[in-house]
């Protein structure tokens, strides 16, 4: 052995091959120096230990200081290899993007905005030869990671997780860090690859991928609703499909019905206890979903009604916004050109008003983006009414027919979603869905 200069745990280890290695003759001697095995020369050890894990603690303390100063002054913390698509600018502590691998990144992200799986996507780019981040081959959890990280939406964060001990297993893992702990980067730290509306649309379908996997389920297409479509009204979570054999049943059958996770050991919500027939809500639902696929007028209605609306005139208070910034902007600039003159109490005065003008523009511009969000908001609704108008047209003649596949599809289509509630709710359950539902689907408590 050498001389234990690090931490003080490689006394304990010391200790312990001298205690088992002393039993069966063994002896232990470092390679830089004699054992001594005298009481000042295990004082000696002890002492060194000791100082050394102060070291150690100084050293990891200093380590963390420098890196927290280093994202307070607006620099990424390098750590290994560089994230896929970029290149790491050692000058200015930013990332660049990689022209050879940003393609192949935004290709992931726009395969998984279409439907792709994460092995479907590992498969393709093994056909096609497409070079790997490790420079062997594509895994699922690497296209996996990918998808999951918001930094390709140019999201620059430092100071995201920390390292902790789990009391179960006894290893360390990174677990998140509070949001007033992280630091948030400037703006071009990290180039954007993928819009907004792409990753939120890839975390959406993780979220449904999640709540609507088989796993272990003998007979998935046992009820329609189950995977996210119906929840329960008090938790708002997602119930789930269970079976029971009722010995009090005149048959002694086996039924399915939903139920909420709630009666769960340790869920917070212990008092929800909601739960209904699966067959039943089944096909109350499809019966809905099935009316309005076979009468698209519905949605036509619903189109023509949202077009003759008046909503309010979001194109002219934008041009009233624009109008007053203009002028805002045209008052700054008459201040300051007064302020260059002025000194003095008059001239903090201008100063304070220069600045009560740039808090008002910043207010303008904050509402005309809101007015912005909600104006394609309201015109995606459109489009996607139009897109089911078309599609229910299509398939209105073969609705009977329907797989059970096709009939998810739908719901899908529609956004058919459904709450339940416990027995003693009025109304027992409620259906919604993308356009307003006429007929009466509310169950009420018996």
């Amino acid at each position: 052995m050498t001389r234990p200069q690090s931490r003080g745990q490689r006394l304990n280890k010391l200790s312990l091959y001298k205690s088992r290695g002393g039993s069966s003759g063994v002896r232990v001697e470092f390679v830089t120096e004699s054992l001594d095995d005298s009481p000042e020369g295990q004082l000696v050890r002890y002492v060194r230990g000791y100082a050394a894990k102060v070291e150690h603690e100084k050293i990891r303390e200093r380590s963390i200081r420098g890196r927290r100063q280093r994202a307070l002054s607006g620099k990424l913390i390098p750590v290994g290899r560089s994230l896929y698509g970029y290149t790491y600018c050692r000058e200015n502590g930013v990332y660049l993007i990689n022209p050879l691998e940003a393609p192949t990144a935004q290709r992931i992200f726009a395969l998984a905005a279409m439907g792709w799986s994460t092995r479907k996507i590992t498969a393709q780019f093994l056909n096609e030869g497409v070079p790997a981040p490790s420079g062997s081959r594509w895994y699922s959890r690497v296209i996996h990671m990918i998808l999951k990280n918001p930094r390709y939406t140019g999201r620059a964060v430092a100071w995201l997780t920390r390292t902790e001990k789990n009391k179960v297993t006894g290893k360390r893992m990174n677990v998140p860090r509070p949001p007033e702990e992280q630091v948030p980067l400037p703006e071009g730290t990290i180039p954007r690859l993928v819009d907004d509306a792409t990753f939120a649309a890839v975390q959406e379908r993780f979220r449904l991928n999640k709540e609507r996997a088989v796993r272990n389920n003998r007979n998935p297409e046992a009820s329609l609703l189950r995977g996210g479509y119906a929840r329960c009204g008090h938790c708002k979570g997602v119930v789930q499909v269970r079976a029971k054999t009722s010995k009090d049943r005149w048959d002694g059958l086996r039924y399915d019905y939903f139920c909420c996770r709630s009666s769960e050991p340790g869920h917070e919500h212990r008092d929800c206890r909601s739960s209904m027939s699966a067959p039943l809500l089944d096909a109350i639902v499809w019966n809905t979903v099935a009316r309005i696929l076979k009468e698209p007028t519905l949605i036509e209605a619903e189109v023509e009604r949202m077009s003759q609306q008046e909503p309010r005139d979001m194109a002219g208070e934008t041009a009233d916004i624009d109008d007053a910034v203009a002028d805002i902007i045209r008052q700054q600039r008459n201040l300051a050109g007064r302020l260059a003159k002025i000194t003095g109490a008059a001239g903090d005065l201008i100063t304070e008003q220069i600045n009560a003008l740039d808090e008002k523009r910043e207010q303008l511009l904050r509402r005309r983006q809101t007015l912005a969000a909600q104006s394609e908001r309201v015109e995606h609704t459109r489009s996607q009414l139009r897109d089911l108008q078309e599609w229910c047209g299509s398939v209105a003649a073969k609705v009977d027919s329907f797989t059970y596949s096709e009939k998810r599809l739908a719901l899908d289509a529609l956004g058919v979603r459904v709450q339940v509630w416990r027995s003693v709710h009025d109304p027992r359950f409620e259906i919604t869905a993308r356009i307003p539902i006429n007929a009466p689907i509310a169950l009420s408590a018996a």
